[in-house]
């Protein structure tokens, strides 16, 4: 549904009783009704998260296929993610495609085991050298040029060449690489998530599934140890998985082994610019970078939205949310919920608490590796720089897209100052 759409159709009034539409509230001044599809108004969400967390804890939002309804305070949303078998992620049945975030339990069971092996935190510490070696090599270009675009020159490509190596599948061409994965996502939201596509998205994931079927026949016959591989087997030996859930799965590790810690990555390079005592502190402290990691994800993390269905009638801050409806948890807005001072980016916030990486049996699956590139890149960034700059020139693009989860920079500019002392 495009913001068109919107603006063109007539907007639902709610019933005497029942819980107000978004478009029906008082929103403050500068604030645009909440949406379930941004039109731009709602690219850097966290405003409206806090007035939803004191006003509307409970958000219900109109669109032409269902209302959704938006779930925005810390209790509630934890409450949701251990309750699975009420707030079902099968929002759509049975699930288009073989990516874990559409499965309950069992094949969300048997899926998560498949993959879950390679993403402990002993596996990914064996790429601990490589990402360290990669993400100065990109952080020389950068230093080289005084700074520059972070997102595509830095973040996309450490995230995109670590998972590369985790599956065993060619880097080389980094752009179609990219564009597929962009193009795959974007069938996944409009075929899960009701997100308007592309035109050209389902041809892209097919190219993209035909491409990773003859890399796994490679890696099968080679025998690799790599995750490429072991999925590989688990479709060929094991008979676990079909060629298609194969093809998918494999997809969705790479799609989520770099689209969201891309976003995390750039966004560490927003917070040094905002708090640059932090690089001075790094610097002295090297073992708190694992802490600024966790801060990053809770107060600037990538995935904002976590979709359910609800499989009976359930309360949820005093509304109550009727069998089968669709439901999306903020888990960025309950991280922030968590602290009296939430929306502080505190490198010493206990995040033990934290939904930064989700909650429950769909925690994120890669947490380990988005916190470890993260880990490092905080600290080769207070090692090697002096200072972190916001480029005046150019204001922050946020991401904007189909598969209404994630949010983030698209383009974020730095100037870089290198140390020399």
């Amino acid at each position: 549904m495009s913001a068109a759409t919107t603006l063109e159709t007539p907007l639902p009034r709610s019933e005497e009783g029942s819980l107000p539409y978004s478009h029906e509230l008082e929103w403050p001044e500068g604030l645009e009704p909440f949406k379930v599809v941004d039109d731009g108004s709602q690219e850097d969400p966290y405003a409206h998260y806090t007035w939803m967390r004191a006003n509307a804890p409970v958000l219900r939002c109109w669109s032409p296929v269902s209302d959704v309804y938006f779930i925005s305070r810390y209790e509630d949303v934890r409450k949701a993610f251990r309750a699975p078998k009420i707030f079902s992620s099968e929002v759509v049945s049975p699930p288009p495609m073989t990516f874990l975030t559409l499965f309950d339990a069992p094949n969300h069971t048997r899926l998560r085991k498949i993959v879950a092996t390679a993403f402990t935190p002993k596996a990914i510490r064996l790429f601990e050298e490589r990402v360290r070696e990669t993400a100065d090599k990109l952080l020389d270009d950068l230093i080289a040029q005084g700074g520059g675009e972070v997102v595509e020159g830095y973040a996309i490509q450490l995230s995109m060449t670590t998972i590369s190596a985790l599956l065993d599948v060619p880097a080389e061409d980094y752009e179609k690489m990219k564009f597929w994965s962009d193009e795959t996502f974007s069938y996944f939201g409009r075929l899960a998530r009701n997100a308007p596509g592309t035109g050209t998205d389902e041809d892209s994931a097919r190219e993209f599934w035909a491409y990773l079927k003859d890399t796994m026949e490679r890696l099968y016959a080679e025998q690799s140890p790599s995750m490429g591989g072991h999925i590989a087997r688990m479709w060929k030996d094991e008979g676990l998985l079909t060629e298609q859930e194969a093809k998918e799965l494999c997809s969705f590790v790479f799609i989520a082994g770099h689209d969201t810690t891309s976003i995390l990555l750039a966004n560490s390079f927003r917070i040094f610019a905002e708090q640059p005592e932090l690089l001075q502190r790094l610097r002295e402290h090297p073992e708190d970078a694992g802490k600024f990691a966790d801060e990053v994800a809770r107060h600037r993390g990538a995935v904002h939205r976590a979709s359910r269905i609800t499989t009976e009638e359930v309360e949820v801050a005093g509304s109550t949310l009727p069998k089968g409806s669709i439901v999306r948890l903020l888990n960025a807005s309950a991280s922030r919920d968590l602290f009296e001072d939430g929306d502080t980016f505190d490198i010493d916030h206990d995040n033990s608490r934290s939904l930064g990486f989700g909650h429950g049996v769909h925690s994120c699956l890669g947490q380990p590796l988005a916190r470890l590139e993260t880990t490092v890149t905080a600290e080769v960034l207070a090692r090697r720089l002096a200072s972190i700059t916001l480029d005046p020139a150019h204001e922050i693009e946020y991401v904007r897209g189909n598969n209404l989860t994630n949010a983030g920079p698209h383009r974020l500019h730095v100037v870089l100052e290198e140390r020399h002392d």
